[in-house]
């Protein structure tokens, strides 16, 4: 079985990785560093965003029983039945003796994903200003921000950095890396399905474009003439003469927004056939209680997208998708439903990839707020640290837990009292991802500010 042993933490200040900006920038515009692998297959990234902390201590439960005997003393109320969890095997550190863990019995997909090698698992991972232990953290180590709150972590993970000093998102940072600005493609390299908490993809080359539906109706636009390619109408011919005069004006500001709404009111006339000959999927549902769009049509229309891929002026190589999970705030239960249909729509989406043909080709995640507290709050669990993350895709190499599994049961030597400390860090799982989707080392550090101060050997998870 494969494995990843616990890293070790690298001593370093977090000023090293502010001092590498400017030495990147120099080697940059001297041709040294290497661009990113845009050519050869089209490849492309679904982030999902488990959105308010899912408690993936009731997703994943050791099944040895004296692991599962801690497992179910720590977490009292909410421990699941051992007999009801999907088994399977996973190689100690050592690698031998293999530790026996479960999925609980509603995710059936994912076990079925990860049982043929198109699921991984990325243990207790996190957000981390530097590599520490528990023992660190208990002793005065530096944490991350506002640690416990939820839009501060949320956007942590989504700015790729926990240090504070970073205000846009690192899809927004990858997107310099893949296309320039200007370049055709680059307006479609980040695509938004949710309805919501889009701070991923703020920034880049070229803002992201958003899409509730596959469809695109120009028509409303070139009936009243909005826009400058849009044909006649008295007020469209007042709005076009207004922001063409000030396209090239003195103020920055007036500039930049008539330039952004000219681009905003012909892109529907630009995108006008993008979904001609889109095709159509089985398998996605709404689900039940879900808030805002469901995560099975907001997956369902990722995948419609990708059947018209090529449609897309540019014909961009690379492409990430956003796509928000809401409901995983859990006090009063243990996500016994919202697991259950993240598998069932996760299980549909790669049915839907694998019909395409693209298997290798489409890389789906998961990220979260945090992770949950290891004890019962009586009802559910409260706001914790370090989670699990699940990797999909044929790109992947499944099957198999990556990283550290915390020990869990009371007085865990991996907890921070009862929330446990990330042995891997965010850094180092999406960077994991993003390498395989084309990015260098040295952009990777570009993407990734604080990616320096942790092993940056890999997780091993993608294939090569």
């Amino acid at each position: 079985m494969k494995k990843y042993s616990r890293r070790l933490f690298l001593q370093q200040s977090i000023t090293a990785a502010a001092s590498f900006s400017p030495l990147l920038g120099i080697l940059d515009a001297l041709g040294q560093v290497e661009a990113a692998e845009i050519n050869g297959r089209y490849k492309a990234i679904v982030c999902v965003l488990l959105e308010g902390g899912a408690d993936v201590f009731n997703m994943i439960a050791p099944t040895n029983q004296s692991t599962y005997n801690d497992y179910r003393q720590v977490r009292g109320n909410i421990a699941l039945p051992r007999n009801s969890l999907l088994g399977f095997a996973h190689a100690n550190n050592n690698g031998n003796n293999p530790l026996a863990y479960g999925m609980r019995n509603n995710m059936t997909r994912m076990h079925q994903l990860f049982a043929a090698n198109k699921l991984a698992i990325i243990a207790n991972v996190g957000t981390l200003v530097e590599a520490v232990t528990a023992e660190d953290v208990l002793n005065g180590a530096p944490v991350p921000f506002e640690l416990f709150a939820h839009n501060t972590q949320r956007a942590q993970w989504m700015f790729g950095n926990a240090t504070g000093t970073v205000k846009e998102g690192w899809a927004g940072r990858a997107s310099h890396a893949f296309y320039a600005s200007g370049h055709p493609a680059a307006a479609y390299f980040n695509v938004n399905i949710a309805d919501s908490n889009n701070i991923l993809q703020m920034g880049g080359s070229a803002e992201a474009i958003h899409f509730s539906e596959a469809e695109i109706s120009p028509n409303t636009m070139k009936t009243f003439g909005f826009g400058p390619m849009s044909g006649g109408g008295d007020l469209g011919s007042v709005y076009q003469a207004l922001y063409q005069a000030k396209q090239n004006d003195t103020s920055r500001l007036m500039s930049a927004l008539a330039n952004k709404r000219i681009a905003e009111l012909n892109r529907p006339i630009e995108l006008a056939n993008l979904f001609d000959n889109v095709e159509s999927f089985n398998g996605f549902n709404s689900g039940v209680h879900e808030v805002g769009k469901s995560l099975g049509k907001q997956l369902e229309l990722v995948a419609q997208i990708l059947s018209v891929k090529d449609n897309f002026p540019g014909q961009p190589n690379r492409q990430i998708f956003f796509v928000n999970h809401h409901g995983w705030d859990t006090h009063d239960s243990d996500n016994e439903h919202q697991a259950g249909y993240l598998s069932d729509s996760l299980g549909a989406f790669q049915d839907a990839i694998d019909s395409m043909g693209l298997t290798s080709q489409i890389t789906t995640f998961t990220i979260s707020d945090f992770g949950r507290s290891l004890t019962s709050n009586g009802n559910g669990t409260d706001h914790g640290w370090g989670s699990h993350a699940f990797v999909m895709g044929g790109a992947v190499d499944g099957g198999d837990i990556y990283g550290s599994m915390p020990e869990l049961r009371k007085d865990s030597p991996d907890a921070w009292f009862d929330r446990m400390v990330p042995t891997t860090s965010m850094e180092q799982y999406l960077a994991s991802i993003v390498r395989w989707f084309g990015a260098t080392e040295a952009e990777l550090r570009s993407i990734f500010p604080n990616y320096s101060l942790f092993d940056s050997n890999g997780l091993g998870f993608m294939k090569a």
